[in-house]
């Protein structure tokens, strides 16, 4: 891996640590205080590795994939996941969920690719699903 790559690496790795490690402290009504992490986004990525969201974008779909382009593709992959799985876990509708990944372009790359999503559930949580 070149140093380009090793710094975007390094730049990514921080951004999703700096997320993972911060809290942001909200004031309830009773007086006290409820914390949550802050989300991963793709403009705060784009922040973090000093690139506009378009350039990011613009590197996962090039035909050469670099390493720079792999780094980003999976970085963009972590703030997809992310968002999903907070709209599964009641934290986002799945409107605004969707509306969070759809500039990602990822949901045209499942089209083309003929992928399917497959969801396993444990036999306790089967009987919620239908």
């Amino acid at each position: 891996m070149n140093k380009t790559a090793q710094r975007l690496k390094g730049a990514i790795g921080a951004y999703f640590a700096a997320c993972d490690a911060t809290r942001e402290r909200l004031p309830l009504k009773n007086g006290g205080f409820s914390e949550r992490q802050i989300p991963y986004t793709l403009f705060g990525l784009a922040r973090a590795v000093h690139m506009t969201p378009e350039e990011i974008l613009k590197a996962i779909k090039s035909p050469r994939q670099s390493q720079k382009g792999a780094l980003l593709r999976d970085a963009v992959l972590n703030v997809a996941s992310y968002t999903l799985e907070r709209a599964l876990l009641g934290e986002l509708t799945y409107q605004v969920a969707l509306e969070v990944i759809r500039p990602l372009g990822l949901s045209e790359q499942a089209q083309d690719a003929n992928q399917t999503l497959r969801v396993v559930m444990d036999g306790q949580l089967e009987r919620y699903a239908q």
